[in-house]
């Protein structure tokens, strides 16, 4: 972590994103039962998942097991603030009082007192061991805290190729209804025209009438011209008529033919809409199955680089483990020569010091 007592912004957009995720009503709470996913996803191992939500059960309590986000942001800086007071290397008071232990289990050796001698090399033996997990429980802690933040730098990561997919997949989504939009309204204009242009044609074509009307107007010229209006006036009535009926026919075939050659037009554009689509659609598909395999290849390298860390740790925690059993080993002995003769007199007030304290234990 960068701060013992707070988080990055990055580390604080992580876990307020995945804190959102888990917020579905927006209430600014979540329940302390989503905490255990929401930790796992920032990389928490059982153990502290356990003692996190121990302490958010404290707030729980007090608003019906909800949590809020600034709540669950203080425990986990306190948490990761205990993680990071472990620290590795020898505890040099624990070390100084082992030598004065070994001091004092020699003198014992030395003076024949092999009983308190032998109650001095368990005790040795004791913190001997105590010291060893100390150190080691400060290894681990330490290389608990890099899986953390490197996992904390793959959720953020993970996060900002979501956000980046999301907001191209929105921008897509976005000029696709501009194409559709534009096609629709073009649709219309053009529609308007054909449909002038298909009127005029038919306006413009000029009238069939039948052998028997055309008859009728004939003798009725006829007629007329040998002033014979009566009978040309009568033969008008029935000839216009006739020509009345057949000019509704003709205009009601005009209309079916309009409404045909128009509903073909439509249904041309309608397939050029619909071409659209589908591309417009089968580009989205494409997009979606993209992202999904860079969405498998980005978390298959993580894992990778999680599992490269995994090992180096694990080799590095063998050595180092190796190397604090011989530390240990030795370093009680160091300072005392052969471990027999006479100390100093400084040595001896200690010797006499702890006598007396690990006496009165005993």
């Amino acid at each position: 972590m960068n701060s013992v007592n707070s988080f990055s912004e990055e580390e604080e957009r992580v876990v307020r994103t995945l804190f959102d995720s888990c917020d579905e009503e927006k209430a600014g709470r979540i329940h302390i039962n989503q905490l255990s996913g929401l930790l796992s996803s920032l990389g928490k191992n059982d153990d502290e998942v356990i003692q996190i939500i121990e302490q958010c059960s404290k707030f729980a309590e007090e608003s019906d097991g909800l949590v809020s986000y600034e709540e669950l942001l203080g425990v986990l800086q306190s948490a990761d603030s205990r993680v990071l007071s472990a620290t590795e290397g020898p505890d040099a008071k624990v070390v100084e009082f082992m030598r004065i232990l070994e001091e004092y289990r020699v003198k014992c050796e030395e003076e024949g007192n092999y009983l308190e001698a032998g109650r001095a090399h368990k005790q040795l033996q004791i913190l001997r061991i105590q010291e060893e997990k100390r150190q080691q429980k400060a290894i681990k802690v330490r290389q608990i805290t890099e899986r953390q933040d490197v996992q904390l730098a793959h959720n953020m990561q993970f996060s900002d190729f979501n956000g980046s997919w999301d907001k191209y997949m929105e921008e897509y989504d976005n000029m696709a209804q501009i194409y559709i939009q534009q096609m629709t309204e073009r649709h219309a204009i053009v529609l308007l025209e054909y449909q002038k242009q298909l009127r005029a044609e038919l306006a413009s074509k000029p009238p069939k009438w039948s052998k028997e009307l055309l008859e009728w107007r004939r003798r009725q010229h006829i007629l007329a011209r040998g002033k014979k209006y009566a009978d040309a006036q009568k033969l008008k009535r029935i000839a216009d008529k006739a020509e009345q009926k057949e000019r509704e026919d003709m205009e009601q075939s005009q209309a079916v033919v309009f409404a045909r050659r128009e509903a073909k037009y439509r249904l041309q554009q309608q397939s050029e809409l619909q071409a659209l689509l589908k591309r417009i659609e089968g580009r989205r598909k494409e997009h979606i199955k993209q992202r999904n395999l860079d969405s498998k290849r980005l978390l298959q390298r993580n894992r990778n680089v999680q599992a490269v860390l995994e090992t180096k740790q694990n080799v590095e925690s063998q050595k180092l483990f190796s190397e604090i059993k011989k530390n240990m080993k030795t370093i009680t002995t160091a300072g005392l020569g052969n471990g027999h003769g006479s100390t100093s007199d400084k040595s001896g007030s200690r010797v006499h010091g702890t006598s007396a304290s690990f006496a009165s234990s005993s």
